[in-house]
């Protein structure tokens, strides 16, 4: 049943004109439709949210009503125009997913050159300079971003926040779109940027919010549209439906691995060898430290930022602190960035760290790469297969590449730095099991996320608090309340 304000948004919303009108929208790459018959309306004044698992459409939908791509057949119409001009449709702005600013300029320098419509052309740093710096202020208080910053030097979670920023600087805006905005962000940087949007909405203004975070659609959209194999198959009041059943729209595979959670097998028993020691303090400035035993799973927890990447560095460097096996492979989180070799295909990608061992005495064996490479395709199920351009393919199948890239090394200790990020349900349940799968075989996992919910994935977890260990978690105790307490426990003394 709706609730009292979403049949009053609705009914404010029925007697106008869409601002945004799909209809019956295809468009194929190669033997690939990415959009099979697409339909849906966008009004004024709402939050808009999109879901669906990778290789859904998603992404091409939003490329389509940016501009950025063409369709093959059908109709789009956004504010009257049905054609967009060079620059994209008008009005329309979007923060994309994998970030789309040059890493080399600075923020004022990336501000200004999809902004240049304007700010004026001559003695346009000190223009640009502040509308960078006022508009991150407005979404992101106490972001401590410099519009001087190089892009290239900002951490992933202040780039995804001038991201964003940069999307919403345009005079004539009418239509934002934020392809998975929050995947980067801490919980403070996401509740700053829906209260953002919130404003947004208020001075009637669109916005479409694509997120693979059902919990985070439902509390900020006022309707959610459903994808599934290139199409909308359902649209839903938010008010009127729950994380559940968008789970069940599109597809529900994810509910057997959610029920089978409680019954995977721990790694308690002290007999065996150990893997990982990193020393570290406690909250309280004892020494301990996080150990990892063979065949464990183990999680590091907590607010994002509290230190969780500086332990995987420690281990990946081999700091002289810590001890690790040598045999190390490691998943970065930033696949653009640190993850995909953009230049060739699946089969490189995935055998680059192999090599060693499919060849002898420096000879490459094309039969041995050639099954290695199908094994692992068929076992995570890559869509487009060996040849595909890494580029070519879905953000949840160029990271089950990175993933299968890790797991057929001889890795004894694999290292995952928020690995799923951006990933759809489907598919981080293909790759839990995949963890579980080689944890039983002996090999050991550190694994850091930045969604509490994974962390149940693992056998203990360190929740860190500033560079230090809030507490360690086991088994069943691995839940959301306990790694908030943890996080939060030193904030609510000091307000006591």
């Amino acid at each position: 049943m709706l609730t009292h304000a979403t049949t009053l948004r609705d009914l404010h919303t029925a007697d106008r004109e869409p601002l945004v009108q799909v209809r019956d929208a295809v468009k194929t790459y190669g033997p690939t439709k990415a959009l099979s018959g697409v339909t849906l309306d966008v009004h004024s004044g709402e939050v808009f949210g999109v879901v669906g698992h990778n290789g859904a459409g998603k992404s091409t939908l939003m490329r389509v009503l940016s501009g950025l791509d063409a369709i093959d057949s059908g109709s789009v119409q956004i504010n009257g125009v049905t054609r967009p001009f060079g620059n994209g449709f008008p009005g329309v702005r979007m923060a994309y997913q994998e970030g789309s600013l040059a890493l080399e300029l600075t923020v004022c320098e990336n501000i200004y050159l999809s902004s240049h419509s304007w700010i004026p052309d001559r003695r346009w740093h000190g223009p640009a300079a502040r509308r960078a710096a006022r508009r991150l202020d407005e979404i992101f208080p106490g972001h401590g971003i410099s519009p001087a910053d190089y892009v290239d030097d900002l951490p992933l979670a202040d780039r995804q926040m001038v991201e964003i920023s940069r999307a919403t600087i345009a005079d004539d805006l009418s239509l934002l779109i934020l392809d998975e905005p929050t995947e980067s962000l801490s919980g403070s940087a996401v509740d700053h940027l829906y209260d953002y949007v919130r404003r947004l909405r208020a001075k009637g203004h669109a916005i479409i919010l694509v997120s693979h975070r059902l919990r985070e659609i439902l509390s900020v959209c006022d309707r959610v549209a459903v994808m599934k194999d290139g199409a909308v198959v359902s649209t839903h009041a938010a008010g009127s439906v729950t994380e559940q059943d968008l789970f069940l729209a599109m597809g529900g595979e994810v509910v057997s691995d959610k029920e089978g959670v409680g019954a995977r097998p721990t790694a308690t028993d002290t007999a065996r060898p150990v893997s990982v020691k990193v020393p570290m303090a406690t909250v309280e400035g004892a020494a301990t430290q996080i150990v990892a035993r063979k065949g464990e799973v183990i999680g590091l927890a907590g607010i994002a930022g509290q230190g969780q990447q500086r332990v995987l560095d420690r281990l990946w460097c081999r700091n002289p602190d810590v001890e690790v096996s040598q045999a190390l492979a490691y998943v970065p989180g930033d696949r653009q960035r640190s993850g995909i070799l953009p230049i060739w295909d699946v089969a490189r990608n995935l055998t680059i760290t192999t090599l060693p061992k499919l060849g002898k005495n420096g000879i490459r064996d094309a039969d041995k790469e050639a099954s290695l490479v199908a094994e692992w395709v068929d076992r995570l199920k890559i869509s487009g297969g060996a040849n595909a351009a890494i580029t070519g393919l879905s953000g949840g199948n160029q990271q089950k590449v990175i993933v299968a890239r890790a797991f057929a090394s001889d890795a004894d200790t694999i290292l995952l730095d928020d690995p799923f990020r951006g990933v759809d349900v489907h598919t981080k349940a293909e790759l839990y099991q995949l963890i579980k799968s080689e944890a039983r075989k002996g090999r050991t996992i550190v694994w850091y996320s930045s969604e509490n919910s994974e962390m149940q994935h693992c056998d203990r977890a360190y929740v860190l608090r500033a560079d230090r260990i809030a507490g360690e978690l086991h088994g069943p105790q691995i839940t959301d309340e306990r790694i908030i307490s943890l996080s939060f426990a030193e904030a609510r003394e000091a307000r006591a």
